[in-house]
């Protein structure tokens, strides 16, 4: 019973299937094939809108409350042209120095400092470079030059070959052949009339190094300030308690830092500033205080007058009367406790009544010296 009934719902649901597209095909409808294209046609247009890269999103950001106000944009100030031409030269620890004097003088930029250095060069190997020829070429290319600062000799530990001879470094013809050479380098600078710094050399890791050093200053010294220039001798800053070498110290803010690189010779970047700074006070005495800066446009500001106030309350001043924060008024309007004329009713001055004749003060009612017992009114 139950299969028959079974089958008869089967052929009643196809007839009711096969009557619907009979319908549709007569009605013009859609056919299965028909709507298989239109959502095939579908999905193309959804993958096509998904492809579309989506609109970004513009969102405002709202400022807070609590948050500064943004500074006010200020004006740079006018340039100034350099007008002062400071030539460093020598070997690369003079480039060092170059670039500590461009720290230290960074408020003067009247002051240009060039930097004519020239890495393992000294006076001895004029092979390599030829000192004499670099100077002659920096004065014939008429350059503006105020000042010469030299620092050279770290490298001039070595042979001179002079003539066809062989001049050992402790010999005394090789100090007299160094001289003539120190004496070479200065003499057209001195010519031309520029002003000559001659920098000592500081102390080194090395104790055989350290000695040459101490030996070429001296010779520096006695050339230079012969010649009328100027020797400045560092080598106090870059030595400890007990006058050894001291890879760290004090730099120029008051704080422990490093003053030299880990070669045992060079300057560290707070090295060469202090370095710079035994020579800065020359230089700023030699070429002068700065020069005023330009100045800048500003639109007047009209004053008040008697006719355009009128009746509307006095501006207020920029600033009151200067006044000491350490001073205190001790005789009001300039009179002491005591003094001036008497009083009238010909009473004496409180001062002739308690230091002159001893008398004291009556109190005052409930002030701490009023010890009278039981309280009472003040006549």
């Amino acid at each position: 019973m139950k299969q028959r009934l079974l089958l008869i719902a089967l052929f009643v649901l196809a007839a009711i299937v096969l009557s619907q597209r009979h319908v549709m095909a007569r009605d013009g409808g859609d056919t299965p094939g028909e709507a298989l294209r239109q959502y095939q046609e579908m999905q193309n247009r959804v993958r096509q809108q998904n492809a579309r890269p989506a609109p970004a999103r513009r969102t405002k950001v709202r400022a807070s409350p609590f948050a500064m106000p943004k500074p006010a944009k200020v004006a740079p100030a006018p340039a100034v042209p350099p007008s002062s031409f400071v030539h460093v030269i020598g070997d690369s620890m003079a480039d060092q120095l170059a670039a500590g004097l461009t720290d230290v003088l960074d408020d003067r930029p009247d002051i240009a400092i060039v930097r004519n250095a020239k890495a393992d060069s000294g006076l001895v190997r004029n092979d390599f470079y030829d000192w004499n020829k670099g100077v002659a070429d920096l004065l014939a290319a008429n350059a503006q030059i105020d000042a010469v600062v030299i620092l050279i000799g770290s490298n001039d530990r070595q042979t001179i070959r002079e003539n066809g001879t062989r001049l050992d470094p402790e010999s005394d013809e090789w100090e007299a052949a160094y001289r003539k050479r120190i004496d070479a380098l200065i003499a057209p600078l001195k010519a031309r009339g520029v002003k000559i710094f001659w920098v000592g050399l500081p102390p080194m890791r090395s104790d055989a190094l350290s000695a040459a050093m101490v030996r070429f200053n001296s010779l520096y010294r006695s050339q230079v300030t012969a010649a009328g220039g100027i020797y400045v001798d560092i080598w106090d800053g870059f030595v400890n308690s007990d006058g050894s070498y001291a890879a760290s110290g004090t730099g120029l803010d008051g704080q422990p830092a490093r003053l030299r690189k880990a070669d045992g010779v060079h300057f560290s970047d707070e090295g060469a500033k202090l370095a710079a700074h035994f020579l800065e006070s020359d230089l700023r005495r030699l070429l002068g205080e700065a020069p005023p800066a330009p100045m800048v446009a500003t639109a007047p500001v009209a004053e008040p007058t008697s006719e355009t106030s009128g009746d509307s309350p006095a501006e207020k001043p920029e600033y009151g009367p200067v006044l000491p924060l350490d001073a205190y008024e001790t005789a009001p309007g300039g009179q002491l406790l005591g003094g001036g004329t008497p009083k009238p009713g010909g009473a004496d001055p409180s001062v002739a009544k308690v230091l002159g004749q001893g008398e004291s003060l009556p109190p005052r009612e409930g002030r701490a010296d009023d010890f009278r017992w039981p309280a009472q009114a003040m006549p």
